[in-house]
């Protein structure tokens, strides 16, 4: 008894925490999954994106490979929909008590009186389709899942390439998220998923401080060919695409870099240094309300006219993606630097490319910017590079690649 106790004590606090946001001022910082920002105003050369004419400082040494993954803890609030939960002691033993064994009569998301069913239910019970005295995931004798935890959504549908937001959890624990199969899709520290080709498999949810506290979801991964648009966001043959043509919604918010794109620029400045070079992050991502404030800054400056030329619409910015990245100095001045020939000569390498190059500026909708990479993943990374070999233009944009335009329509 007194060591059911302790374990009761122990899952207690690890389940309670609080989550808070700050709000901001007229000055825009935005911390980020590579580093932070900020935006204090003044004049640049100009940025596609719309940082290269505000002063940029960065807290990341990108050079020693230092990012922050995205937090395994659970701790949004306000916008993004997060519900903190306190279970008692007593909620904590029934969980134990009656679904510590994963299923039982009651199926894998629910004994007989379990959060996620009862008798019948799909999520469980004797005939659920999730459990049962008989079923795959759960019952006697069955391979176990664990149960109590809530999830936003227990299913989805991705497409090849496409990472997905994570599914919410409602109750305060430090998660350990699991793909059943790595090949089929992938699951970051965050909870992101990401289809790596068409199948099924299930990913898991687990408290880091008792396994049999616990959520799945199945996921489907289809077909990348075509275009495609998921929930307002497009992507053309498993690629997202964010330019004038194709916008993201206001709600479109990795929270950071993508933990992909963060490892893989962590190796390509690591490649660099061993070449006796510093390439390091100066501009990362942006949320749609940070890119808003940029972006109306230079038309007030400017005039919409004049902005449009180096600076995207709120909705446009790749920098929303978590896929894009800037280096080093944000201007015509990095042109022509052994940083600027190594990244365009390396960049595929690691799965990056250069977005908007050299002479393409009525394709793309921008001027040359070797300081602006974007991540693809190392295969279709070299499948690009391959492209433009095959075609003799060593400045293939990703529009002529998929076949698509830039232009505010």
């Amino acid at each position: 008894m007194k060591n059911k106790w302790l374990r009761l004590t122990a899952l207690s606090a690890a389940l309670v925490m609080s989550a808070s946001m700050g709000g901001c001022g007229k000055e825009v910082t935005n911390d980020e999954t590579s580093g932070s920002f900020s935006i204090a105003g003044g004049t640049g050369a100009g940025d596609a994106e719309g940082t290269s004419q505000e002063s940029i400082t960065s807290s990341v040494d990108a050079t020693q490979g230092q990012t922050n993954d995205p937090a395994v803890t659970t701790s949004v609030s306000g916008d993004n929909g997060f519900s903190a939960v306190t279970r008692s002691a007593e909620e904590l033993e029934g969980i134990i008590g009656n679904n510590g064994s994963h299923g039982g009569n009651g199926g894998s998301q629910g004994g007989n009186n379990g959060s996620q069913g009862g008798n019948g239910t799909s999520q469980g019970g004797n005939g659920g389709s999730q459990g049962g005295n008989n079923g795959s995931q759960g019952g006697n004798g069955g391979t176990s899942a664990p149960t109590g935890i809530t999830l936003s959504y227990y299913s989805a549908e991705v497409i090849v390439g496409q990472t997905i937001q994570y599914p919410v959890v409602s109750e305060t624990i430090s998660e350990v998220w699991t793909s059943s199969d790595n090949s089929i899709a992938t699951v970051d520290a965050a909870g992101n998923i990401t289809g790596v080709s068409e199948g099924n498999c299930v990913i898991r949810v687990v408290s880091a401080e008792n396994s049999s506290i616990g959520a799945e979801l199945k996921v489907t991964v289809t077909s990348s060919n075509g275009i495609q648009e998921v929930d307002d966001v497009t992507y053309v043959d498993g690629i997202l695409i964010a330019n004038k043509t194709y916008a993201l919604p206001d709600s479109y918010n990795p929270g950071g870099l993508t933990s992909e794109t963060s490892q893989a620029f962590a190796e390509l400045a690591a490649g660099a240094a061993n070449d006796g070079l510093s390439i390091y992050v100066s501009s990362g991502f942006r949320s749609y309300w940070d890119q808003d404030y940029i972006y109306n800054n230079y038309v007030a400056q400017s005039g919409q006219a004049t902005a449009d030329t180096f600076s995207a619409r709120p909705g446009h910015s790749e920098h929303q993606t978590g896929l894009a990245i800037d280096v080093n100095e944000i201007s015509d001045a990095f042109i022509g630097t052994p940083e600027a020939i190594w990244l365009e000569e390396h960049c595929t390498e690691y799965g990056f490319i250069i977005r908007y190059p050299k002479g393409k500026q009525q394709i793309t909708g921008y001027k040359y910017e070797p300081w602006h990479i974007r991540y693809v993943g190392k295969t279709v990374a070299q499948q690009f590079k391959d492209a433009a070999a095959a075609a003799g233009d060593p400045y293939l944009t990703l529009e002529e690649y998929l076949g698509i335009d830039s232009y505010y329509h």
